[in-house]
């Protein structure tokens, strides 16, 4: 990935990588509530163009099943090979991966989640120190 036509952004958004509109719509929502921002990508290759033109991102939100040529985890292999500073979470109701099996700055995340425990998550990944809201959506 290149780093170029960067547009400066607020720092810390997060990248969420989900071809299923209703569940990035119920995580950006939970996002909002608690100041951080959401950036939405439906595929692997939409999130590496995306990250390939923004700097602000500090994390990636992914679905291990996905449309298109790479799924969640060759997107994670690949972000980390080339953007290792990004924390990245992976998600799956099929599959499951051992934290042991993933990068320092990597977690899995099995579904059904609330979005609450992904929050909890993308908070302690980016050192976010401000409470969870608790509204439910």
């Amino acid at each position: 990935m290149k780093q170029k036509d960067i547009q400066p952004e607020l720092a810390g958004a997060i990248l969420i990588v989900e071809p299923d509109a209703d569940l990035y719509s119920r995580i950006a929502a939970q996002l909002a509530c608690t100041g951080l921002a959401a950036i939405p990508a439906i595929n692997a290759l939409e999130a590496l163009s995306i990250l390939d033109r923004r700097t602000d991102i500090g994390l990636v939100f992914t679905a291990v099943n996905m449309p298109g040529p790479l799924d969640g985890v060759a997107l994670a292999v690949r972000i980390h090979r080339e953007r290792p500073d990004l924390a990245i979470v992976i998600t799956s109701g099929v599959v499951s991966l051992r934290q042991s099996s993933l990068p320092p700055r990597c977690r899995f995340l099995s579904k059904p989640y609330e979005p609450e425990e992904a929050i909890k998550c993308f908070r302690f990944l980016l050192g976010v120190n401000t409470p969870v809201s608790t509204v439910r959506i």
